[in-house]
């Protein structure tokens, strides 16, 4: 059994687990946002193929399984539409989780983001033992996905330089940081009508 629920609910939107039966509405939503997504994540260099798009779900599907990792889907809760994703990583050492999200381009704004990467957070503190840190890392151009971690009361502990991967990135990142104990109630009813990120 994993450590993370299949759905996790955040307001406007609900986050369910990848899985195989998502992969026509997450090839139009990855349609739709490729010039967008294709600045700043590295796998969207080029257009993924419906076949590579279901074996990195059905991988995704098998790391969740086995807690490596928590990738899910974000779905309107209004419209049931896919609107993005976001995931929980493992690459930080055993006692922090990364923060991952991104939006499809005609949803941005609403505040879908925020209320995704608040619960995840959420998550990551109530259901992995031993985690005492949350990170967000955005690339220092990226202005509306740094936006979103000090709505969410992460605070900037670093900058680092990486070499840049995507074609909007500058190769300077941002170190988002929430410590366990410095954690609010991250997805308060009223967050998103605050925050349009």
């Amino acid at each position: 059994m994993p450590l993370l629920p299949d759905t996790l609910a955040a307001g406007p939107v609900q986050l369910l687990r990848w899985h195989e039966d998502q992969l026509d509405d997450l090839m139009v939503a990855i349609g739709l946002s490729f010039t967008e997504l294709q600045r700043w994540m590295p796998w969207a260099d080029s257009m993924p193929s419906a076949a590579a798009e279901l074996a990195v779900l059905m991988s995704g599907s098998a790391a969740f399984d086995a807690d490596r990792e928590w990738q899910y889907l974000i779905h309107e809760t209004s419209s049931g539409d896919l609107v993005g994703g976001a995931g929980l990583h493992r690459r930080l050492g055993p006692t922090a989780l990364e923060v991952g999200y991104w939006i499809r381009s005609d949803r941005t704004g609403r505040g879908y983001a925020t209320a995704a990467a608040g619960a995840l957070t959420n998550a990551a503190f109530a259901y992995v033992a031993g985690v005492d840190t949350v990170e967000i890392h955005t690339d220092a151009a990226n202005l509306a996905s740094a936006a979103i971690p000090p709505k969410l009361g992460f605070t900037l502990a670093r900058e680092e330089p990486r070499s840049p991967q995507t074609r909007g990135g500058t190769g300077a990142f941002l170190i988002w940081e929430l410590e366990r104990s410095m954690s609010p109630v991250l997805v308060p009813s009223g967050l998103w009508s605050l925050n349009g990120a």
